[in-house]
């Protein structure tokens, strides 16, 4: 019995060390599940038996979908509280073109003021979700101390702040 088991493990080592290397990688994961198949397939021929003679998790079949439901709630829960806790939304980076003034047509001045609207709407709706979800943080005593403001060191000033390169400002 021990012979046999060193030869494969020998015979395994070199097939892993001289020619697994110079198959592509698709090559490795489609042989790979054959043999994962195939290795089930025997497990399961060779100890059949023994998983019919196993009956004492039988009865716990009827637990399984109370303890999925349960693991699905109990994650909710932490990811929820994780947010709730953290306090901080992504916040939407600042969208500039060149002010309207050198601006060179009046399209240019159109999306300079949609974007800046949308800018404006974006970090009003991020306000009001960080100063709802403080509040309800506050009221469930989990109020962090300490904690920045959502505009991350911005000013609320949506003046333009300077000519940057635009496509449409070249037109």
């Amino acid at each position: 019995m021990f012979l046999p088991s060193i030869l494969v493990i020998i015979f395994a080592a070199l097939v892993i060390m001289l020619i697994l290397p110079s198959f592509s990688p698709l090559v490795i994961v489609i042989v790979s599940v054959i043999l994962l198949t195939a290795s089930t397939y025997q497990h399961f021929q060779f100890f059949w038996h023994e998983y019919q003679d196993s009956t004492w998790q039988a009865s716990l079949k009827i637990f399984a979908p109370g303890l999925i439901i349960t693991a699905v709630f109990v994650y909710i829960f932490f990811t929820g509280s994780a947010f709730l806790t953290s306090g901080t939304l992504p916040s939407m980076p600042t969208m500039e073109l060149p002010p309207a003034s050198t601006a060179t047509n009046a399209v240019t001045s159109a999306i300079n003021t949609s974007m800046n609207a949308v800018s404006n709407a974006s970090a009003s709706v991020a306000n009001s979700v960080v100063n709802a979800t403080e509040s309800v943080a506050n009221s469930l005593g989990m109020n962090n101390q300490g904690r920045r403001n959502n505009n991350n060191g911005r000013s609320n000033n949506t003046a333009n702040k300077g000519p940057t390169t635009s496509a449409l400002a070249v037109v």
